[in-house]
């Protein structure tokens, strides 16, 4: 367990091919469970319970070792949807768009997973894994159990937008990378400010199209149970 908890950072472990495969096997996984199973109160209790943890070990961890505000805060995206899916009521707007951005980032983050430099097993991996793989299957449970979304694009552009400009602020003021907008994952870095417009604007869209994607499983659905219920009907 020392391991788990040394605060003597050393290199990011190297997955492998395995390692890939394990992750992608793992998402898998998830998605096919949440669409089966996103009304078992049990499958949701599981993820919410792995949320809870993570988020618990990992904060304990940075108030123990007195981490940098810089590293420490909840203000990369993913953490950020982490909390409000645990903590925001289910009819808030902004419980739907951190749902939307967890499926998104959850994804983006097992396919290429950037990890913190310690051994591979340590509480910050632990914590990337199974805090992702949770906020995979709780924004899934979610937006599944959902049968309408108040969002639309128009305040999906509005919340990336504000929510990034918060971002902006707080890495300003830490010298931090929160929401990875001093250097931009697989783009690179053009600078704070181009960082920001690239990523807000790219995160709207993709969540937008994300928001469809739900949209078109909801209309679906819907016409499933019309279908079931005329059948029982002309049954009768």
């Amino acid at each position: 367990m020392k391991e788990f908890f040394t605060n003597q950072p050393s290199f990011p472990p190297q997955l492998g091919f395995a390692g890939h495969l394990f992750l992608l096997f793992s998402l898998i996984v998830v998605v096919l469970g949440a669409v089966k199973y996103h009304e078992n109160r049990k499958w949701q209790l599981t993820f919410k319970t792995l949320q809870a943890v993570q988020l618990v070990l990992l904060y304990g961890w940075y108030l123990v070792i007195m981490a940098p505000i810089s590293e420490s805060l909840p203000f990369y995206h993913c953490r950020m949807a982490m909390v409000v899916l645990l903590l925001v009521p289910d009819e808030s707007p902004y419980k739907e768009y951190f749902s939307l951005m967890g499926v998104f980032g959850s994804i983006c983050a097992l396919i290429y997973p950037i990890f913190d430099p310690f051994p591979w097993f340590h509480v910050t991996i632990f914590s990337f894994v199974v805090g992702h793989l949770a906020l995979l299957g709780n924004a899934l449970n979610y937006l599944l159990h959902r049968y309408s979304y108040r969002l639309t694009s128009r305040k999906i552009a509005g919340l990336t937008f504000a929510i990034n400009t918060f971002i902006l602020l707080v890495d300003v003021v830490t010298g931090g990378d929160y929401g990875f907008l001093r250097n931009l994952p697989l783009i690179g870095n053009y600078g704070l400010i181009w960082n920001y417009l690239i990523e807000s604007i790219l995160f709207t869209m993709i969540l937008s199209v994300f928001l469809k994607m739900f949209q078109v499983v909801q209309v679906s659905r819907q016409k499933e149970n019309e279908q079931y219920k005329e059948a029982r009907t002309t049954l009768t």
